[in-house]
């Protein structure tokens, strides 16, 4: 895919994460302005992910167990498929369906609704037979703003990133 292709499928996702996110947020009693700034469009970004096939495939992760800490994350998988949830106890695998996208709830997101909408426990399973492909955008609160929420301490998304940079170089 070039750069443009990539800017333009960008600029639609942006779009659908953007409806989402004010549906999702309508039951939630946020203040126009806290609403206003739990989604900032100028931090959307895409990744691209590709993950080989190999032997080791059926003891290979592509990506380990993990949650992301966008509001929102809209993935495009290949029919390859190898992504997996984590529900009630055990790990489902999510079938790729050729047209659709999948909506990852963030750890931003779960914050803001004081946890009524849980951030999503996923991972990445490889594939003996075919590399696998991913499309991703991620997008996240407006830079600086402050996230409310009675379940936690007032923090921005630049606070919660330093946390995280923290907790991993201690692992």
């Amino acid at each position: 895919m070039t750069r443009h292709y990539l800017e333009e499928y960008g600029r639609h996702l942006s779009r659908i994460a953007t409806t989402l996110f004010e549906a999702m947020v309508k039951n939630l009693n946020l203040g126009p302005k806290q609403s206003e700034s739990s989604l900032d469009e100028s931090t959307g970004f895409i990744r691209v992910y590709r993950y080989p096939s190999g032997s080791l495939a059926d003891e290979a992760w592509g990506m380990m167990e993990h949650t992301d800490s966008s509001v929102l994350s809209i993935v495009n998988q290949n029919q390859v498929g190898g992504l997996e949830f984590f529900k009630d106890n055990e790990w489902l695998l999510v079938n790729p369906i050729s047209g659709t996208l999948v909506v990852n709830i963030g750890d931003m997101l779960q914050a803001i609704s004081d946890d009524q909408y849980m951030s999503v426990k996923h991972r990445v399973r490889t594939n003996k037979q075919a590399e696998r492909f991913s499309i991703c955008y991620f997008v996240f609160p407006a830079k600086g703003s402050v996230i409310r929420s009675s379940k936690y301490k007032p923090f921005t998304y630049t606070d919660f990133q330093q946390q995280v940079q923290h907790d991993t170089k201690t692992l």
